[in-house]
């Protein structure tokens, strides 16, 4: 039975590709092989092939019409046809979106999808990373042809046209598609010898080592794209780089999208008389603030433009300080006298 890919994501037909791609981050993360213990991991790589196939498949407009057109039962599921729960499904499935018995290749997503993770301050002020990533890259001795010496011939298969006609018997009759060729691949032309360097692939494995430059304010969970460094294909094409951003947290700042928050606690005696208080920002500088006499716990102050810089914007977020009135424990025989007189006056 074909796979129910909005079934695997958790999301409707009629959603947008916001939608999808937030199911998809969300599961991502929950069944990433590498968050799990070895006696699990086999387990979740599958989960995460699947949840990966089919985010390819719905985030790709063509890919998603085709597998629109086959994937679901154009009858609500055949409950009255006569076949199984999902017949139809499985019959379109194999006629539409694999091109009648294997003609149609599935297509490979380019796009190459990894995690990186980075510190607090340099998602607040922006840095550069190099990263190394296993990808396919351009085979330069065909220049991505896959044929030797750049020379191909006419498919005699197709006659160059790079698709043929296919003539199926199926339980609703005799269907003809068109479909492309098998033997060409739908390139109309068949390389006279390949490539002895990539094997007639028109790419090779290799590790590269490519430069990113993370901006200021990016916050935990978004995506940055990075064009063209993604996976090459066969005659020159390259795929994205889409790096999923993990933020390290704080020891001392919490972060709410611009804004940051912290606590500050301070004595009984400065929440009564007022104080002018030393605390940190996120620039590691050190700024003074007043603390009004009867300052009660729970109190907040608010530090404008103390906050993280907004996206691709020169506004910067708040920093908000939460006040913890310090109660003593235990009080010295002087610090006892001094609350019994106030004790008096109260």
């Amino acid at each position: 039975m074909a796979k129910d890919y909005y079934e695997i994501l958790g999301v409707k037909k009629t959603d947008s590709d916001e939608v999808i791609k937030k199911a998809y981050k969300k599961l991502a993360l929950k069944y990433h092989p590498d968050k799990v213990s070895a006696d699990k991991k086999n387990e979740h790589e599958d989960k995460f092939k699947e949840i990966n196939e089919a985010y390819s498949t719905l985030t790709n407009p063509e890919k998603k019409r085709k597998y629109d057109m086959g994937g679901e039962s154009p009858f609500g599921g055949g409950s009255s046809s006569g076949f199984r729960s999902g017949g139809f499904q499985d019959i379109f499935g194999d006629l539409f979106r694999n091109g009648f018995g294997g003609y149609e290749e599935e297509e490979i997503d380019p796009d190459l999808r990894y995690e990186m993770t980075i510190e607090f301050n340099e998602a607040v002020f922006g840095c550069e990373k190099e990263i190394s990533i296993k990808k396919d890259i351009s085979c330069e001795l065909c220049d991505g042809t896959g044929a030797e010496n750049k020379a191909f011939r006419k498919c005699s298969k197709c006659n160059g046209q790079g698709r043929i006609k296919i003539n199926q018997r199926t339980p609703f009759g005799m269907i003809s598609q068109v479909a492309r060729c098998d033997s060409c691949n739908g390139e109309g032309q068949i390389p006279e010898n390949t490539c002895p360097h990539c094997d007639g692939r028109g790419v090779f494995d290799s590790r590269e080592k490519v430069k990113i430059k993370i901006p200021k304010g990016i916050d935990n969970g978004q995506t940055l794209r990075i064009p063209g460094e993604g996976n090459a294909t066969k005659n020159g094409a390259e795929g994205d780089l889409y790096l999923l951003i993990k933020v390290k947290p704080h020891k001392l700042f919490k972060r709410n999208r611009f804004d940051i928050f912290m606590d500050l606690s301070i004595s009984f005696s400065q929440a009564a008389l007022g104080a002018e208080i030393s605390i940190p920002t996120l620039s590691s500088e050190e700024i003074k603030i007043k603390v009004a006499s009867g300052t009660q716990s729970g109190s907040v102050l608010r530090l404008k433009g103390k906050g993280i810089p907004h996206l691709n914007s020169s506004h910067f977020g708040d920093q908000f300080v939460n006040i913890t009135v310090n109660t003593p424990k235990r009080l010295s025989r002087a610090q006892a006298k001094l609350f019994e007189e106030l004790k008096k006056l109260d």
